[in-house]
């Protein structure tokens, strides 16, 4: 095989280039898509020389004091120069991308096609193993590359690296637990008939001492993704029980508060067992908890709503249809799963003169109604909305047309002190 330069050289231009503080460079992580199937359908031999003649065609179209290495297999790093503007920087990479892809290549006569990462480096230097996972991190994880034959991110253009954010997530998670800045919110739903507040949503903040309040698109996502959720969601569990219980020790009031369940509970089958722990030490009615279930996860798994609702109802608690009208709704769900409250998404409260959407939110209601189900219109914000509702018979309305999620010290305070609730006769 042909005499490559391999990472060790690279590693030693890119270093000279970081200590001489040359702008304008990038680091690029080049790897040959489907490579491992072009290899079993010919042979390696025919491979190799593939791999040689990627290397050869970019060797040669690189500008003077730009630099390509093979680091294994079909995988290439390359130093070259970084346009400041990016349609020149674009182009430059759609030219790249043509001459692997059009290279005349007398074995195969296919096209070759390339995934591609884009680090500019930075005006302080980072280490090159830094900029190569950066390069990597970009073509690894571009939304792209499973629809189109080839690739390319740009790191801190078309792509911010959220693995950093979840690696410190992980690490600070437990410790804001434990030093309580975990925080349970909950969001009040105002029953439209009477205006009371006798029901809640849990949900969570993340106040950092330093910080502030985090935002939850900030965190949320990450968690979910990774699995920490589940550290939450039991700790949040554990919370609920234990207010539910001093309230109605204390004010001799029974407040329902609903819990959501996410993806990665719903997807695995012994869930409730860790929830059944936590309850067992605080236990409380089991009239007042609920589980809510996103309908963007219920989706087309009727079978498994079927024994996770069954395996909830069977020990006391009740489950709803969180979202529905979100735009994923399985009425397959509701025909075959005895859930005991259905929920209708905010994305159906956006204009109150709209007449489709008045169509829509009355026949789920009606449907709810027929099914002997409890309502809640959530994310409502005006009272043109709680009117129409009111008068269609929904049973409950969250949203901040009243109000916001809040402390559960100041929920205590507001509706548990005070007694406070809404008056539909306001104007």
């Amino acid at each position: 095989m042909k005499d490559m330069k391999n990472e060790p050289w690279l590693m030693d231009k890119y270093n000279q280039v970081c200590q001489s503080r040359i702008p304008g460079y990038a680091l690029v992580s080049l790897k040959i898509k489907r490579f491992r199937i072009f290899n079993r359908l010919y042979d390696r031999e025919t491979g190799d020389l593939l791999i040689e003649k990627v290397y050869e065609v970019l060797e040669d179209w690189l500008e003077d004091g730009e630099y390509i290495a093979r680091i294994y297999l079909d995988y290439y790093n390359i130093l070259m120069r970084f346009p400041d503007d990016y349609d020149a920087l674009f182009a430059r990479v759609i030219e790249m991308n043509r001459i692997v892809r059009d290279m005349p290549y007398e074995p195969f006569q296919g096209k070759i096609f390339s995934g591609l990462g884009i680090f500019p480096l930075p005006e302080e230097p980072v280490d090159f193993y830094t900029a190569q996972y950066n390069a990597d991190i970009c073509r690894n994880e571009c939304p792209q590359s499973p629809y189109r034959n080839s690739h390319f991110e740009v790191y801190g253009v078309t792509y911010r690296d959220n693995n950093l954010l979840a690696f410190d997530l992980a690490q600070n998670l437990l410790p804001a637990i434990e030093a309580g800045h975990i925080k349970l919110y909950l969001q009040p739903k105002v029953d439209l008939r009477t205006g009371e507040i006798t029901r809640a949503e849990a949900l969570v903040r993340w106040i950092d001492p330093e910080k502030g309040m985090i935002p939850v698109g900030d965190f949320l996502p990450s968690l979910e993704e990774n699995g920490l959720i589940e550290e939450v969601d039991l700790y949040l569990f554990g919370k609920v029980c234990r207010l539910i219980n001093q309230w109605k020790e204390k004010y001799g009031r029974k407040i329902c508060i609903s819990v959501n369940l996410s993806r990665c509970a719903f997807e695995y089958i012994y869930f409730f067992k860790d929830y059944q722990k936590v309850y067992a030490k605080d236990p409380c009615p089991k009239d007042c908890i609920e589980f809510e279930l996103l309908e963007s996860i219920v989706l087309n798994q009727v079978e498994r709503v079927k024994r996770v609702v069954t395996e909830i109802k069977d020990f006391g608690f009740s489950c709803s249809l969180d979202d529905f009208g979100s735009g994923y709704s399985s009425f397959s769900v509701l025909t075959n799963v005895d859930l005991s409250t259905l929920k209708i998404d905010r994305s159906l409260f956006m204009n109150e003169n709209d007449t489709r959407e008045q169509i829509i939110i009355r026949n789920i209601l009606k449907t709810a109604q027929a099914l002997h189900m409890k309502s809640v219109a959530e994310g409502v914000e005006t009272r043109g909305y709680v009117d129409f509702l009111r008068e269609l018979g929904c049973d409950y309305v969250q949203g901040y047309v009243y109000y916001k999620p809040m402390p559960a010290e100041e929920f205590e305070e507001r509706f548990l002190v005070n007694g406070e609730k809404v008056s539909f006769d306001e104007s």
